[in-house]
C-alpha cells in the first residue's frame, strides 16, 4: 500500500470517529431520549391464507341450439321452468324438412318396384343364356347368338346391381331427411331449469352459418365456484386445500369446502380470449375450482363469493410481529432490547399470516423486539396532538 493511499484511510477513519463522537456528545447534551416500543416473542399458533373472490357457475350448463334453419313454430319453455331429459323445448317449422321425407321414400319405393322388375329380366336372361349353353354341346346354336345371350345376361346382372346401389343411396338420404326432420322438435339433454331463452316464438333462425341457440339449461344442484387465484399466489396453493367461501349477500354465513382443482391456464386461455398477445402489465389469475352442493337453491349462477384458502399452519410456535421482521431473504433479522441496549439478532422464518411471522432460528420465549422506536421530542410532538385544548 503506497503511502497516499495509507493518508486516504487514515483522514477517512478520522473523519468518521470525528462524526460518531459529534453525534453522541449531540444527543447527550441535547437530552434526547429514545424510547422503544417493543412486543414480546410469544407462542402462536398462525395460519397462511390467501383470499381470493369468485363467482358461481353450473357444472351442467348447456346451450341447446338448432341444428336447421326455421321459423321457430312453438316454444314449449320458459325461463325458471323446470324440464326433464327429452321434454319437448321447441319446435321449428318442418315443412321443408318433411317433404324431403317425402320425396325420398317415393324414390326408394320407385327403386324397389324398378330392382324388381331388374331381378326378373335378369332371371330371364339367366334361363335364356343357360339353355343356350345346353344347345351349344350338340351344335344346334351359332356362337354368335350364344355371345349374345350373354351380354344380355350380364347386362341384366349390371343392371341389378345399378338399382341396388341407388335404393342404398337413396336409403342414407333418406335417413338424413328423417335426421333433419327431427332436428325441427327440439328435446331437452338433460334435466334441469331453463336459465335462458334467446329466441322467441315466431322468429326465423338461420343454421347456415351456426348453430342459434334456443335456450340454456342448468342443473342447479350441482354448482362451482371458479376462484381467481393470483399469479403470486398459485405456487402456494394445492388441490385439496381448505377454503372457507361466503356469499356476497350473506357474508355471515361461512361454508367450509375443499379445493378440487386448479386450471392449468390462465383464465383468459379457460374463457377462450386468450391470443398470446396479453399486455404484460395486466395482472395473471388462475381458476381455483370449489365443486359445492345446492339442494336449498340458494346459490345462483353468477353470485359473487368471497373466499378464504388455507395455505399452511402452524401450531403453538414461536412468533413476533412481522413489522419487527428487518431485511430479506436469507438475511432477516430484529432489533432485541435487552438489558445492555438494543442488540441486533439474525433470524430464520417460517409462515406469516401477514400479523405474526414464525420463528425458526434466532430467538427465544420472552424476549422483546423492538418493533418501533421514537425520540423524546418525537414523543412529545405526538402527544401535544391530542392534549385537551387550553381554556384561554
Amino acid at each position: 500500500m503506497n503511502l497516499l493511499k495509507k493518508r486516504r484511510i487514515f483522514f477517512l477513519l478520522a473523519a468518521l470517529s470525528i462524526s460518531v463522537f459529534g453525534a453522541y456528545f449531540y444527543f447527550k447534551n441535547s437530552g434526547e431520549k429514545i424510547t422503544y416500543i417493543t412486543e414480546e416473542v410469544r407462542e402462536n399458533n398462525v395460519q397462511k391464507v390467501v383470499n381470493a373472490s369468485g363467482e358461481v357457475k353450473a357444472i351442467e350448463l348447456v346451450t341447446v341450439g338448432a341444428q336447421v334453419s326455421g321459423k321457430v313454430e312453438k316454444l314449449h319453455v320458459s325461463i325458471g321452468q323446470k324440464v326433464e331429459r327429452g321434454d319437448l323445448i321447441a319446435e321449428i317449422d318442418s315443412t321443408t324438412q318433411q317433404n324431403d321425407v317425402n320425396i325420398n321414400k317415393a324414390k326408394l319405393n320407385s327403386y324397389k318396384a324398378q330392382l324388381a322388375s331388374a331381378k326378373i329380366t335378369l332371371e330371364i336372361a339367366k334361363k335364356q343364356y343357360e339353355r343356350m349353353l345346353a344347345l351349344e354341346k350338340s351344335d344346334a346354336v351359332a356362337v354368335e347368338e350364344i355371345e349374345d345371350f350373354k351380354d344380355t345376361y350380364e347386362s341384366a346382372k349390371s343392371k341389378v346391381t345399378e338399382v341396388e346401389a341407388l335404393i342404398e343411396e337413396t336409403e342414407i338420404s333418406l335417413s338424413t331427411a328423417e335426421t333433419n326432420l327431427g332436428y325441427t322438435r327440439i328435446t331437452a339433454p338433460l334435466s334441469g331449469v331453463v336459465v335462458c331463452v334467446s329466441v322467441k316464438q315466431g322468429q326465423t333462425v338461420n343454421a347456415a352459418m351456426d348453430t342459434p341457440a334456443i335456450v340454456q339449461i342448468a342443473d342447479p344442484n350441482r354448482m362451482e365456484i371458479l376462484l381467481e387465484i393470483s399469479e403470486g399466489d398459485i405456487y402456494d396453493i394445492k388441490s385439496g386445500a381448505r377454503v372457507d367461501y361466503s356469499i356476497l349477500a350473506d357474508l355471515n354465513k361461512v361454508y367450509h369446502t375443499t379445493l378440487k382443482s386448479i386450471d392449468p391456464g390462465l383464465t383468459l386461455l379457460t374463457n377462450g380470449e386468450y391470443d398470446d398477445g396479453t399486455d404484460s402489465s395486466e395482472a395473471i389469475y388462475y381458476y381455483g375450482r370449489l365443486e359445492v352442493p345446492n339442494e336449498d337453491g340458494k346459490l345462483r349462477i353468477g353470485m359473487t363469493m368471497q373466499s378464504v384458502i388455507y395455505v399452511s399452519s402452524a401450531e403453538n410456535a414461536l412468533t413476533v410481529a412481522s413489522v419487527a421482521v428487518k431485511g430479506g431473504g436469507d438475511a432477516k433479522y430484529v432489533e432485541v432490547l435487552t438489558e445492555s441496549g438494543v442488540e441486533k439478532r439474525d433470524i430464520s422464518t417460517g409462515i406469516s399470516d401477514g400479523l405474526n411471522v414464525v420463528v425458526l432460528k434466532g430467538l427465544k420465549a420472552g424476549e422483546k423486539v423492538v418493533i418501533a422506536e421514537l425520540s423524546s421530542s418525537e414523543i412529545t410532538s405526538k402527544t401535544s396532538k391530542f392534549a385537551p385544548p387550553s381554556a384561554f
